[in-house]
């Protein structure tokens, strides 16, 4: 079973295991691993369990959470990371991790949805944890090499933008509002992550199950319009 390692200054505090699905960090006495310091938010982070897998978000600290001394805000944890949460470590152990990752082990996976998230209680729902435990697979199956994608903005905060889809799970919108782009042996899907509106492909909303694009569709998350297209 995955666990944390608390540390400060070299000293072991503590050893904590991932049993939750939701699993909070922060100075509340709620939070799972509380640490009663002012570097530490009161809400600062969460790890959200998908199978074998973790995945940390930083939930807008006032500090902000490293890992592995790289500033993040949502991450997927390999075996062996050290998180950083103001002067205290959390050292990620989790033997059944993947290290061959089919993409950057950086990748920011998009933000899950805060409503249900709340670290005074709520549950995430299953549907939520079955889209990004989808996304996490797609990710780690994707072998095949396909003509690359690219997004261009055509309208709202992405207008002139031209994002090329070279990783195999590509983040759309803002907080409250994402999807998805996942790369997959037949082609690129477009999935709906969070949020209250469902992501438009020509006009139509795709609703919750993932939408292949063709070439040229029209593409709508939030108020940012986006056009694929294949090079």
């Amino acid at each position: 079973m995955a666990k944390l390692v608390l540390s400060l200054n070299g000293s072991v505090l503590g050893n904590y295991f991932l049993e939750k699905e939701r699993f909070s960090i922060g100075r509340k006495p709620a939070c799972d691993i509380q640490i009663n310091d002012q570097g530490v938010s009161k809400e600062h982070a969460i790890i959200l369990t998908v199978g074998n897998d973790q995945i940390l978000e930083d939930l807008d600290s006032t500090n902000g959470t490293q890992i592995n001394g790289q500033g993040t805000k949502r991450q997927i944890l390999q075996n062996g990371d050290v998180i950083e949460v103001g002067r205290y470590r959390l050292k990620y152990v989790n033997q059944k991790a993947m290290p061959d990752m089919d993409f950057d082990k950086t990748l920011m996976i998009p933000a899950f949805d805060r409503t249900k998230l709340s670290v005074d209680g709520a549950e995430k729902t299953g549907e939520d944890t079955a889209s990004i435990s989808t996304a996490v697979a797609n990710a780690r199956n994707v072998k095949t090499v396909f003509p690359l994608g690219v997004v261009r903005g055509i309208g709202g905060t992405v207008m002139g933008r031209e994002i090329e889809l070279v990783r195999a799970i590509t983040p759309l919108g803002k907080p409250g509002g994402s999807a998805i782009i996942s790369r997959r042996p037949g082609g690129y899907y477009i999935t709906y992550v969070a949020g209250k509106k469902h992501p438009v492909v020509n006009g139509k909303s795709i609703g919750e199950a993932p939408v292949a694009l063709d070439n040229l569709d029209q593409i709508e998350v939030g108020s940012d319009k986006l056009q694929f297209y294949l090079k």
